[in-house]
């Protein structure tokens, strides 16, 4: 009887053996199966470094970069350390595309977009303005203004409205004031170190009291109303 007995524990043992195996080996087939469903999918996420992070331009974007449009125009007085930097997607879009129509260069470039800052901005009517300045390390430091169409920002009119820096024997300034929401008075005031016949230095100080219009379209015009040139103490021109 004990024979038997014994015999029936065996065949219970080996069969509950042979069951718990089967069920391990399913649990594991189906661990892998989903950290290979796991792997697949993680396969098909890009890294954080290439996830599209391009900013949005709109006018709130640029809202949210300048201060409201003062009436001085003066560089010296303004805290460029403090300015929003330019992004290089919206330079290349906005501003370096379209001929300047008032000022030097007739285009700005691209290479150093950490010369470009956002300043000023007004709303118009039937379009925006914003002013950004540009340090040129080699010369000056110049402050713009874009007239933008309301829809899509894209550029109407770029002109120079103010500057101030020198280079070698060069120095000089622009500066003025916004008299009415579509017109700038400047005063524009260069200096040049010349040598005479007789070796002497003299100083020539050129000097331009000029106008800008701004058209209801956003279109900038220059009018030049008075010059007048100084060689020393002696009035040339």
């Amino acid at each position: 009887m004990k024979k038997p007995l014994l015999l029936l524990i065996i065949i219970l043992f080996c069969f509950c053996k042979s069951e718990t195996k089967k069920v391990l080996e399913t649990e594991k087939e189906q661990n892998l199966t989903e950290l290979n469903v796991e792997k697949l999918d993680n396969s098909n996420l890009k890294p954080i470094s290439e996830i599209d992070t391009k900013t949005e331009f709109d006018i709130n974007y640029i809202k949210t970069k300048t201060k409201t449009l003062s009436k001085k125009i003066d560089l010296e007085i303004i805290d460029v350390k403090n300015l929003e930097k330019i992004p290089g997607e919206f330079i290349t879009k906005y501003i370096t595309p379209h001929k300047i129509e008032i000022g030097y260069p007739e285009y700005l470039h691209a290479d150093y977009p950490e010369a470009y800052a956002f300043n000023e901005f007004k709303e118009y009517e039937d379009f925006y303005l914003y002013t950004f300045t540009y340090d040129d390390e080699s010369c000056c430091r110049t402050l713009y203004a874009v007239t933008a169409e309301k829809d899509s920002l894209k550029t109407i009119s770029i002109s120079v409205i103010g500057y101030t820096g020198g280079d070698g024997g060069w120095g000089g300034k622009k500066y003025g004031k916004w008299f009415s929401d579509y017109g700038i008075e400047n005063t524009d005031v260069s200096i040049y170190d010349e040598e005479s016949a007789e070796q002497n230095k003299e100083t020539e100080i050129d000097t331009t009291w000029s106008e800008i219009q701004l058209s209801k379209k956003g279109v900038f015009k220059y009018i030049e109303h008075h010059k007048v040139k100084y060689i020393g103490n002696k009035q040339v021109e």
